[in-house]
């Protein structure tokens, strides 16, 4: 059985159309009434589903002009509609020449039934081939002319409250990536300014960044070593160990760990620094880094041995 699906909706077009092709149908479409006239004059169908809100040609005068034209008249025609739906619209759609009605959305099982339904009605001589008497032609059009201006106004309330919705959404979103502008700023500054070593680590132990205070004190640029071993760097004679897991403390790699470990100077200078750091996590609790902050207090443990030593050999 071949049937017309017609819907401005592409989504609705491939649903309805996958329902009917897995089914053992053929199904053609067309995304608006007049659309759909021109394929129904080059080809045979057995059926017509359509919508009813759509452009160019509505359902109903679709669904006017089939039953109006003596080659289409018989072909039973049902209405799906998501916006149309109530016992009304449904009169209306009968009035107009349709079969049967349905709501959107549907199941598909419903769906299949009522082609089944009218199927079986049109073999035994059920088709409703008349649509609008001359007679009631002016009451039916007064009734469609004022559902449509109700739906149209419906539509444009749900518009404008899609659009009110969208445009708190996107002041929101503003405000949001601002606060995230912001704090990105406020972390910046406190990595350049701060008044002490910020380094960060991958997994493997590779230099991501560091701060100029930590150039100041090392004498390198984080161009010159980024992405370099922080052993092979600033511990040589340690080696090139990476870290893994949820723990970086391992005293093989001489990584920043919470303690007092040296680091080796562009110019070979052996600086003491006081370490605390931090694993680094993404959102689903993977270690992706490590973050270290680290004082130089290379002056101050001179001074003291320096103290102590005036103590001995006074």
């Amino acid at each position: 059985m071949k049937v017309l699906i017609v819907d401005d909706d592409r989504t609705n077009l491939l649903l309805i159309a996958t329902l009917l092709t897995t089914k053992g149908y053929t199904a053609a479409q067309a995304d608006n009434g007049e659309t759909a006239l021109e394929i129904l004059r080059r080809e045979k169908f057995d059926l017509i589903i359509s919508d009813i809100l759509m452009p160019v040609m509505d359902g109903y005068y679709f669904c006017r002009e089939c039953k109006k034209d003596e080659t289409l008249k018989n072909i039973p025609f049902i209405f799906c509609s998501g916006t149309y739906t109530s016992e009304k619209d449904e009169k209306l759609a009968v009035k107009f020449g349709a079969e049967a009605f349905i709501s959107k959305p549907f199941r598909n099982e419903d769906l299949l039934n009522t082609i089944a339904r009218v199927m079986g009605n049109i073999s035994n001589g059920g088709v409703n081939t008349p649509g609008i008497q001359d007679d009631e032609e002016k009451g039916v059009y007064q009734l469609y002319s004022e559902r449509l201006i109700k739906k149209l106004e419906e539509k444009m309330l749900d518009l404008d409250k899609q659009k009110m919705a969208l445009e708190m959404e996107v002041s929101e979103r503003i405000k949001a990536e601002k606060r995230l502008i912001e704090y990105r700023d406020f972390a910046e500054t406190l990595f350049n300014a701060a008044p002490g070593i910020v380094l960060i680590l991958d997994t493997e132990g590779r230099i991501l960044r560091f701060n100029p205070y930590m150039e100041m004190v090392s004498g390198y640029r984080l161009e010159d070593v980024k992405g370099r071993y922080w052993v092979d760097v600033f511990a040589p004679e340690n080696g090139s160990d990476s870290f893994s897991g949820d723990d970086p403390r391992n005293e093989r790699q001489e990584i920043p760990s919470g303690n007092l470990s040296s680091i080796i100077t562009r110019t070979g200078e052996k600086r003491e620094i006081v370490w605390f750091d931090a694993v680094l996590k993404n959102e689903d609790g993977k270690t992706i880094g490590l973050l270290a902050v680290g004082q130089d207090v290379t002056r101050q443990l001179k001074k003291r041995k320096g103290q102590a030593s005036t103590k001995k050999n006074g």
